[in-house]
């Protein structure tokens, strides 16, 4: 097994994974593809469609993955079908967000064969901020998921002092600003806390 040098790590950490997929893409499919052609893309990353537009997630921290890790255990425990990257359809075929955790609320017939679900299916979607790729959570996506009726949003980021075993929890609930759908922060609350509340709400 080689070394993980700082060289190695630097190159691991900042992309060029990306560069590789790019790399083995037909870039012609790039403008028929659509949210159902994401299974057959290059493994290891996370695609979303913008409209159209391919994003390609580079892979998350461990710190990333074990909050939303938690999260899932903490939620499925009290009954709720949790899930990770789950894949909300937008309204046209080449439109979709994936969460990091998703909350089903209603779910179709052979949820099988499906690989993202409209947002009616959804009670709530969580996204876990990562440091060095921060996509749009407190802004285009909050907007996104609010349009398609999720009733709650979560935003999960670093605590203050950096945590490697806690996390900070923004619960918001839909409201309408006028006639548009909007996320209204509820509270902020620490990872660790929240589980205890779970916990005790579970006993």
């Amino acid at each position: 097994m080689s070394q993980l040098t700082s060289d190695i790590w630097s190159r691991v950490k900042y992309g060029e994974g990306v560069i590789a997929v790019m790399e083995d893409l037909d870039m012609s499919m790039l403008e028929t593809l659509d949210v159902e052609d994401l299974d057959a893309l290059p493994k290891g990353f996370r695609y979303e469609l913008h409209e159209g537009n391919l994003v390609i997630m580079t892979p998350s921290s461990y710190w990333h993955k074990v909050m939303a890790r938690r999260l899932v255990f903490m939620l499925c425990n009290a009954g709720f079908e949790a899930l990770q990257d789950t894949g909300v359809l937008g309204e046209k075929p080449r439109d979709n967000r994936l969460p990091d955790v998703g909350v089903l609320a209603a779910l179709p017939p052979e949820t099988a064969n499906y690989s993202n679900l409209p947002g009616s299916a959804f009670r709530m979607v969580i996204e876990v901020v990562s440091e060095n790729s921060v996509n749009g959570e407190y802004g285009d996506k909050a907007h996104w998921y609010a349009e398609r009726g999720i009733p709650e949003y979560w935003i999960v980021e670093r605590t203050p002092d950096r945590s490697h075993d806690d996390a900070q929890v923004h619960q918001h609930r839909l409201s309408l600003v006028g006639a548009t759908p909007a996320y209204a922060r509820e509270r902020s609350v620490l990872l660790s806390e929240l589980e205890a509340e779970y916990r005790a709400r579970n006993a």
